[in-house]
């Protein structure tokens, strides 16, 4: 039995993986040493936000040569200065004893023919590839002093990557096929940093008229990939409609998107079948109740919420009535909607007037397309990253720890920052800079002791020592019913009016030692930005246009489209898509076929 109320999973690192980085560490740690080791990985994704902030200036003036921009390509089967580097990143806490050939003069471009990413686009990011490799090796360089050394790297609006040092990506290097999966936008570091935290419910669809074309599978897998890029910073929630709707083990709120529930919510979808009829109405009314309790109980993001519609068929009853009375509340504040209609039978005409009545973004997606889905279920990265554009929002933020692509050192910590193009107003998001940080080196040399005391939880909360859930007795923290650690709390702290639960009230437990002192000082500066999102009609209007879509036609009330001219809407248009190819630019990356010399771990 679940819980009815909810807590967020905090187990963050695999304890073995733990053991192996602290053996040996005898000095104590500070906060003062932690706080140091952070902001030395903020000063380099700083300096690297700036020098591609820079070379963006420099190429839309014309003062840098960007006639070729030669660079090598992650797909290449050889670097332009490889080098065998059997324990790459310096990372003697970390146990990695197997190392691969890297280039640490040269970043590489990661790109793939299914990002949708124009010759233009590629060209561009080489460019500022090209123009940022001499700060690159200087952070690379002052990195090996302090002896940590990882992965720097920038992942554009395109989803295509800049990676340094340069690596070869795997095996599969014909065709610019390797890793071709791979969407810079879909990975948690450049979610975080492009949308900040949210609230984010997915309304998936699974009538019968789902089994054409498999659509389900199609659902199942971009809505995998969607949870994949949420962080911590989020609170997530899934529901499922077809003649009525369901959440996920019929809990009432909300959970931060931590791995271990984001799995579970994966199990969930995966168990989805198609059969019955459309109804929407039934989806968005448990979408809100959802929403509503966890609020309630001050278990949310406290920030945006965002809701992704995801349907092929033809509602049972229009929703649009239900949630114009959503938005004429408080309750509808801050809250804003995106709409996906998945394959050929989908009512378009329908869901395009729902959404210009609402002021939601409309995406079409097509059968068997599922990167296009995949883009368009994300489509609210585009709305948050021009909110923050227009509003100019500067600053870093932090990932909880997470496997990186390529796996080398366990899980890392990525500090984000956004980068702009701010040669016009507004500005434009163009990307997403990061620098990595191992976990195990932290928590090895860096991350002092907690402090001695009575067991704490996530809100702050004292545990009870003695209580009882479901009539069961326990003591301190326990993870039944639940894969992490939870307890009953003392006053009213919490999540309360539980029955279950004796006092009424709980929450969930700090991680213990060290990784509990790092996730807190992660999560406390991944959560420092968070202002209501609101853009006007006419940012609408231009992000239907980036999607592809009709602008709507007729006002409606609160949305006054009619009132959009065409120069505000380019205003608009240029900080979602930037600098627009002026002619038909044909590049490609440089690619070689011959053997690599390396390590088997390359190939």
């Amino acid at each position: 039995m679940r819980l009815r109320g909810f807590f967020a999973p905090r187990a963050l690192v695999p304890v073995l993986a733990l053991l192996q980085c602290l053996v040996g560490t005898t000095s104590a740690q500070t906060s003062a040493d932690l706080d140091a080791a952070l902001n030395h990985k903020q000063d380099a994704v700083e300096q690297l936000k700036l020098s591609l902030e820079t070379a963006a200036r420099d190429i839309n003036a014309g003062t840098f040569d960007n006639s070729t921009c030669e660079i090598y390509s992650s797909c290449s089967a050889e670097l332009k200065d490889p080098y065998c580097h059997f324990n790459y990143g310096n990372s003697k806490g970390c146990g990695c004893d197997k190392g691969r050939t890297i280039d640490t003069k040269n970043s590489v471009i990661k790109t793939s023919p299914k990002l949708g990413a124009n010759d233009y686009s590629v060209k561009r990011t080489a460019c500022q590839a090209k123009y940022v490799d001499s700060t690159l090796r200087g952070l690379y360089d002052s990195m090996i002093e302090k002896g940590d050394a990882k992965w720097l790297f920038y992942g554009s609006k395109d989803g295509v990557l800049i990676n340094f040092p340069g690596i070869v990506w795997d095996a599969k290097v014909d065709d610019n096929q390797c890793g071709a999966s791979y969407d810079a936008r879909i990975r948690p570091w450049h979610m975080t940093a492009a949308t900040g935290p949210k609230n984010i419910i997915l309304i998936l669809d699974s009538s019968g008229s789902m089994q054409t074309n498999d659509r389900i599978s199609l659902l199942k897998k971009a809505a995998k990939s969607v949870l994949d890029a949420t962080t911590f910073t989020d609170f997530v929630g899934v529901i499922e409609f077809n003649s009525y709707a369901e959440n996920y083990a019929g809990l009432t709120t909300l959970a931060r998107a931590m791995p271990e529930f984001k799995d579970d919510l994966k199990c969930f979808i995966d168990g989805f079948f198609p059969g019955g009829g459309t109804n929407m109405i039934s989806g968005f009314e448990r979408a809100f109740q959802l929403v509503d309790d966890s609020r309630e109980k001050s278990y949310d993001a406290g920030c945006h919420t965002t809701y992704v519609l995801v349907t092929d068929g033809v509602w049972a009853e229009d929703p649009t009535s239900t949630i114009r009375a959503r938005q004429a509340t408080a309750k509808g504040a801050d809250e804003h909607y995106f709409v996906v209609g998945l394959g050929s039978g989908v009512s378009e005409a329908s869901l395009r007037d729902m959404s210009c009545k609402t002021g939601a973004i409309y995406t079409h997606a097509d059968d068997f397309e599922e990167e296009q889905l995949q883009r368009a279920m994300i489509s609210f990265y585009k709305y948050y990253a021009l909110f923050k554009s227009i509003n100019k929002v500067e600053g870093y933020s932090w990932t909880e720890p997470y496997e990186s692509i390529p796996s080398i050192w366990g899980p890392m910590t990525t500090v984000v920052a956004p980068v702009y193009d701010k040669s016009r107003e507004p500005w434009h998001m163009m990307g997403v800079a990061g620098v990595d940080a191992t976990v195990c080196d932290l928590l090895a040399s860096k991350v002092p002791e907690p402090a001695a005391g009575v067991r704490k939880t996530q809100r702050g909360c004292t545990c009870e020592e003695s209580w009882t859930y479901n009539g069961n007795g326990y003591s301190g923290c326990t993870n039944v019913d639940w894969p992490v650690a939870w307890c009953a709390t003392k006053g009213s702290c919490g999540s309360c009016d539980t029955p279950s639960v004796s006092g009424g009230c709980w929450d969930d437990c700090e991680p213990e030692g060290k990784e509990g002192v790092l996730q807190n000082e992660l999560l406390t500066r991944a959560t420092a930005w968070c202002e209501p999102a609101a853009l006007d009609t006419c940012a609408l209007q231009a992000l239907h246009v980036s999607a592809g879509e009709p602008m709507c036609t007729t006002s409606q009330p609160g949305f006054d489209y009619a009132s959009c001219t065409d120069l505000k809407i380019e205003e608009y248009l240029w900080a979602i898509d930037g600098p627009q190819d002026p002619g038909s630019t044909s590049y490609a990356l440089k690619a070689e076929k011959a053997s690599l010399l390396g390590t088997v771990y390359d190939m």
